[in-house]
């Protein structure tokens, strides 16, 4: 398994992300847990840049269902390429190792993150908007 960049912040994210997004922990763990941890490991990292990190997304939660919708999105070819290129690249920065199939989980893994929170962004937008 691989070690963060900074292990004291990745410790505090990672704090974060449990204690904020336990159904981001969930979705990691469901969709990632291998013997190795490596896509796990990946994942986590990932998800702690896109929600966490120096700019955090405020009070936002995502649930399972929002989690739920963005899987259902991704996988159902809903997805700008251009973001999935960005992750591909993210994912090939990390210095673990991943094979093909972990690569693609991880890669789908954090793109309905993306996808759920635009959703809820989206949502909250409209709901400012009416208000």
């Amino acid at each position: 398994m691989f070690a963060f960049s900074d292990p004291e912040l990745a410790e505090h994210d990672v704090s974060w992300l449990a204690i904020r997004q336990p159904g981001v922990i969930r979705l990691l763990e469901r969709e990632l847990a291998s013997p190795d941890g490596d896509a796990f490991a990946a994942g986590l990292e990932l998800a702690c840049r896109v929600l966490g990190g120096r700019t955090p997304l405020g009070d936002l939660r995502l649930d399972h269902h929002a989690l739920a919708a963005g899987m259902a999105a991704v996988r159902g070819g809903r997805c700008d390429r251009a973001m999935v290129r960005s992750i591909r690249d993210q994912i090939d920065e990390l210095p673990i190792v991943l094979t093909a199939a972990e690569q693609d989980a991880v890669a789908t893994v954090i793109a309905s993150i993306i996808w759920a929170v635009l959703d809820a962004s989206v949502r909250d937008l409209d709901d400012t908007l009416v208000a």
